[in-house]
């Protein structure tokens, strides 16, 4: 007998198989969103999605489709999608792969690219053309890698609560989001005591807003970094996918592609990332240098939570993580993180 998530998943597929249907025979054609995404100089990952909105519309996700229009569109699964070197007939196509049930795109690609920000070109059949996809290319040389939340980590949002998240996507405008104070220059200075490092922004937030957080990165002068965000949508196996099981697979999967890395990771104390990074520090001894956790203001921990402080599972330790060789440091805001972390030695 088929499971509450697996009954959920088809019903889904049905409702969006309908709107398809409805929306091409509106004319509406497909439109390629590329995810800034990453990979080494032998093997990259290519990440996307295909979505069908009108053909005058903007892209979605763009500035002049920000908020609740980005909500007019639909997700097309098996959507033939092709990435080039370069743009038209002048680049050599090295991946065609289909869209998932969702839409999305992630899959290898075994190329050749120098380190530092790359380019690869995303066309899907009978839509969109020569999608620049952004590819950060870990350099060989590379020691450490920097790994870092989102939400009421480097932004202020208290997600948790659900008309603020909602106000946030449907209405309120990017320019007035708020990074969280001293941030940039924590990252700034990690970047600078690190220039080879990647930067990877972990989070359970949607795909859906991967645009509006590159334009807001780059806004406050936060280091330009790969996307690692998540479907909220039912799986066949769950209802709602774990966001902390999201991001420790994510972390064990980027130490598996580049095991050449030690990891500085950031996050804060509201949900479960002190003992995301722990278990994952513990599971890969050496390969953590630093964990720094920003800690919330008792209004972000009510809006968190619903209590005045950490819950009992983030003030947890885990009890085979070897603390002498992995800095953990703890604060309100970016500067006291970075104070710390350069008593501590971990950055200039």
């Amino acid at each position: 007998m088929p499971t509450i998530a697996e009954l959920a998943a088809r019903a889904e597929d049905r409702v969006n198989a309908v709107v398809v249907r409805v929306l091409t025979r509106r004319g509406y054609t497909p439109r390629v969103v590329a995810y800034p995404s990453y990979g080494t100089v032998s093997r990259s990952r290519v990440r996307a999605r295909v979505l069908l909105t009108a053909p005058d519309a903007p892209t979605p996700g763009s500035v002049e489709r920000r908020g609740w229009r980005n909500l007019l569109s639909a997700e097309l699964p098996d959507a033939v999608v092709r990435a080039r070197t370069a743009p038209g007939t002048d680049g050599e196509e090295v991946l065609e792969v289909r869209t998932d049930r969702s839409g999305y795109v992630d899959a290898p690609v075994e190329i050749d690219l120098e380190p530092g920000w790359q380019t690869l070109y995303l066309s899907v059949d009978g839509g969109d053309a020569d999608v620049p996809a952004p590819v950060q290319v870990v350099d060989p040389a590379a020691t450490h890698g920097i790994v870092s939340d989102i939400d009421d980590t480097v932004l202020v949002t208290m997600v948790p609560r659900p008309h603020q998240a909602a106000w946030n996507f449907l209405v309120r405008s990017e320019a007035r989001r708020k990074p969280v104070p001293g941030m940039p220059e924590l990252y700034g200075r990690l970047t600078a005591t690190y220039p080879q490092a990647p930067v990877f922004y972990l989070s359970t937030g949607a795909w859906n807003t991967a645009s509006a957080l590159g334009r807001f990165l780059h806004r406050v002068g936060l280091p330009q970094g790969s996307l690692l965000l998540t479907d909220l949508g039912p799986t066949g196996t769950a209802l709602l996918r774990s966001g902390r099981e999201h991001k420790a697979a994510t972390l064990r999967r980027l130490a598996e592609e580049l095991p050449g890395l030690q990891w500085v990771l950031v996050g804060d104390d509201g949900q479960h990332d002190p003992q995301v990074y722990e278990t994952f520090a513990a599971e890969h001894p050496g390969r953590v240098a630093a964990i720094a956790v920003r800690e919330l203001s008792v209004q972000e921990q009510v809006a968190q939570n619903g209590l005045p402080g950490p819950t009992p599972a983030t003030r947890r330790a885990v009890d085979d993580l070897d603390r002498s060789a992995v800095v953990t440091v703890h604060a309100p805001d970016g500067e006291a993180l970075a104070r710390q972390l350069a008593e501590a030695g971990v950055i200039s």
